[in-house]
């Protein structure tokens, strides 16, 4: 059979995703970023180096997947002709459309398809795969995902001598914090699954303009460089950029995101962030009938860490419970149970310390009574205040760190920030107007929790003088620009 050498050089995040034995593996990126031709290697990869069979041959079959027919033809095989050589990977055109590949010791069948709805399954029904590739997967549903897996680990044979690898590829552009793939990667980090994330290729600046990011990849593979993404800022929406561009999150969303500062990408930790016993835990307390509590700590360097979330439930809705038994049922057991022995500095909405209408106790008093002393948050109550008072810290590098950084653990919380929580568009005409308060919505409790926690932070350490405190943004005559 034919020799073959291509010349791929992978690029750093590339390079752990080749490394990877995992069954399911995913890698996210910016568009241009190299990252479907990270998977197209691999398959060539694995196909190079699978378990030889009785007789020596290398064999594996192979499903390439795209939404639709257009696109795995006009973006998917195209990728796929320019790093396959047709000499040792012929296509045959007909259906389904498929790549035999002859080389060296090597044979393998490669099957391109097109599964954009669940009911496009039944394609899958008789394919004995040994892997598969998704290509563009936040457009795949993951009814088609699973389906997908169901199908692998049946080529070759036990009698033709097996494999000694089997599983799923993926890669994609960032999806929304509401698909599955951020379910899966982020939230539930499944065993078998790995997921890696590239650098974006532009990074937003405090004045809301983009520069090239130094750590982005596959640059030197475009003849325009750092231009290619650059020029396609102009025009183009601030949603669009955050994701194609610059390699973030999407949140969906009509009105303007509070923590202009926070970035998913450089805020956000790797893994679930652990408490240090040896420090304070600060709480940070919303109340009214949807309560919230964010669970911090501060490291002896300064950084700000979001350690934690309780809510009444996972979409951050109160459900009406008011503050005893939220205290009662829900916090107290959390703390005993994750944080036990842990000292307690605890701040809440100053509005808790006054007296509820009918029984002249209030939250504080409750909370008091329940085994916890919450103090009112210091400084004003003004929400561009309290603003400041977390983003203060997201501004910060402290010895190449992020002054604040937030475990994938807080899942509303981490939504809120990538824009859940936000003030809300006015429905005028002309130029875009914004109401002059953060919206509330399943977001703002504990978003609003974290600000009183880190008032209180600031204050307790040190760290800023509240009374000489400005706000973030100034408030005009149009509301909050």
């Amino acid at each position: 059979m034919a020799a073959i050498n291509i010349r791929y050089v992978a690029e750093p995040t590339a390079r752990k995703f080749h490394r990877s034995k995992a069954f399911v593996r995913g890698i996210m990126g910016p568009i241009g970023s190299g990252k479907s031709v990270a998977c197209i290697m691999e398959i060539f990869r694995l196909c190079r180096t699978a378990k030889p069979g009785n007789d020596g041959v290398r064999r594996s079959r192979w499903a390439i997947i795209r939404n639709t027919y257009p696109e795995l033809k006009s973006t998917t095989i195209k990728t796929w002709e320019q790093w396959i050589p047709a000499e040792v990977g012929k296509i045959r055109w007909d259906s389904p459309i498929t790549c035999f590949l002859r080389f060296e010791d090597v044979e393998a069948e490669v099957i391109f398809l097109a599964l954009d709805q669940p009911k496009d399954v039944r394609k899958l029904l008789s394919l004995e795969l040994t892997g598969a590739f998704i290509n563009e997967a936040r457009e795949i549903s993951y009814e088609v995902v699973r389906a997908v897996i169901s199908r692998l680990g049946r080529y070759p044979s036990k009698a033709m001598g097996g494999f000694d690898w089997s599983g799923l590829i993926m890669d994609t552009n960032p999806p929304g914090d509401d698909h599955w793939w951020y379910r899966c990667a982020e939230v539930e980090r499944n065993q078998g699954w790995e997921f890696w994330r590239q650098p974006g290729a532009l990074v937003e600046l405090p004045d809301g303009s983009y520069a090239p990011n130094p750590a982005a990849e596959n640059v030197k593979n475009h003849t325009l460089g750092y231009e290619y993404w650059v020029r396609q800022v102009p025009g183009a929406a601030k949603a669009w950029v955050k994701t194609m561009l610059c390699g973030q999150y999407g949140t969906v969303m009509d009105g303007k995101p509070i923590f202009t500062d926070y970035r998913d990408d450089l805020h956000c930790a790797d893994k679930v962030l652990e408490w240090n016993p040896q420090l304070p835990i600060y709480l940070g307390f919303d109340y009214g009938r949807t309560p919230a509590c964010a669970i911090l700590q501060v490291t002896p360097k300064g950084q700000v860490r979001w350690l934690d979330e309780v809510l009444v439930d996972a979409d951050g809705e109160g459900n009406g419970m008011g503050i005893r038994t939220f205290m009662r049922e829900v916090v107290m057991p959390h703390m005993r149970n994750h944080y036990p022995g842990a000292t307690i500095v605890a701040y809440g909405d100053p509005a808790g310390a006054s007296m509820q209408q009918g029984d002249e106790v209030s939250c504080m008093d409750i909370q008091l009574e329940e085994g916890m002393v919450v103090m009112p948050a210091p400084g004003s109550n003004d929400p561009l205040l309290r603003v400041d008072a977390v983003a203060k810290h997201m501004k910060l590098l402290i010895d190449g760190e992020p002054g604040f950084l937030i475990s994938p653990k807080c899942v509303v919380g981490r939504k809120a920030l990538n824009g859940g929580y936000r003030v809300k568009r006015l429905q005028t005409s002309g130029e875009a107007r914004y109401a002059d308060r953060p919206e509330k919505n399943r977001f703002s409790h504990i978003a609003e929790a974290l600000e009183y926690g880190c008032l209180g932070i600031n204050e307790h350490t040190g760290m800023v003088d509240i009374k000489s405190a400005k706000p973030l943004k100034k408030r005009n005559s149009r509301g909050w620009t």
